[in-house]
């Protein structure tokens, strides 16, 4: 995987590149040149891997697969099962990664090495721990991983497996997919080696390998940590509404909400949030 050095022009740092807008430009752009269909690569034409590692918000990630199916392109959707940032298992997020499966997207593990950190963990418990994983995303989705990726890959480089398929999953850290490959990714959410744009307006690479993050991409211009508070934010907001409208539902909020010194603002907010449902 050839990479430029960090980029330190700072027009590759600008907002605007990361909109849903450009976004969809970009789809539109690299469509005319790569064939998209999920990990699956072929030799025979201009190939690209477009995948979105969800780390921090589905949500976006749904935003994502939505634009990409207007425009019949089959990418990657890479889930977090240890994620500190939403739970696969929480039926509100299990239905939005079903909905991207079912507009036609491929599924796969996205493994945080970090969970065994405090563990002293074999090869054959490691790769258990992946298969372990793997049976979560399959039972909750009903759709079977079809590849996987490893968070924070620099981090953990060390302890990466390279070989082409792991559990059944074919392995996008492999050298296939992260050395023979051209690879772009927006890290952080800024183009820190090449800018996707200029490689799209460059002759046609066999293979490309796209990364991206959905949360790094949102109608509105905002710098990189607003975008990450904006979904985490986001979802301590509707935590908080969520357990409003629990008590709502049991007749307790209007009772005892002020005596939680819980605010008329948000009695009321939560109550039509509820009227909503």
């Amino acid at each position: 995987m050839k990479r430029s050095k960090t980029n330190s022009n700072l027009e590759s740092l600008k907002s605007e590149d990361f909109t849903e807008v450009r976004y969809k430009e970009l789809l539109i752009s690299a469509a005319t040149k790569y064939r998209f269909n999920g990990s699956e690569i072929d030799s025979s034409q201009p190939s690209v891997c477009w995948r979105h590692d969800v780390d921090y918000s589905p949500h976006r990630a749904l935003a994502f697969a939505r634009i990409e199916n207007e425009l019949k392109l089959r990418c990657v959707y890479h889930l977090l099962v240890s994620s500190r940032y939403y739970n696969l298992l929480e039926p509100e997020i299990a239905d939005i990664c079903r909905e991207i499966a079912i507009l036609g997207h491929e599924i796969g593990l996205h493994f945080d090495i970090d969970v065994l950190q405090k563990h002293s963990m074999g090869r054959k418990e490691f790769l258990a721990r992946i298969r372990f994983e793997k049976e979560i995303v399959s039972g909750v989705l009903g759709v079977q991983p079809v590849s996987l990726s490893f968070h924070n890959h620099s981090l953990h480089a060390k302890q990466i497996l390279q070989m082409p398929v792991v559990e059944g999953m074919r392995n996008l850290a492999c050298s296939e997919f992260f050395d023979e490959m051209k690879y772009v990714s927006d890290s952080n959410g800024i183009w820190r080696h090449d800018h996707l744009e200029e490689v799209l307006n460059s002759p046609a690479f066999p293979k490309l390998h796209v990364l991206t993050h959905p949360v790094w991409w949102t109608q509105e211009v905002l710098s990189p940590y607003a975008r990450f508070l904006r979904a985490v934010n986001g979802r301590a907001e509707a935590n908080q509404y969520l357990y409003l409208r629990m008590m709502i539902r049991d007749g307790r909020l209007s009772e005892i909400g002020r005596l939680l010194g819980i605010t008329e603002a948000d009695i009321q907010r939560a109550a039509a949030d509820h009227g909503s449902d």
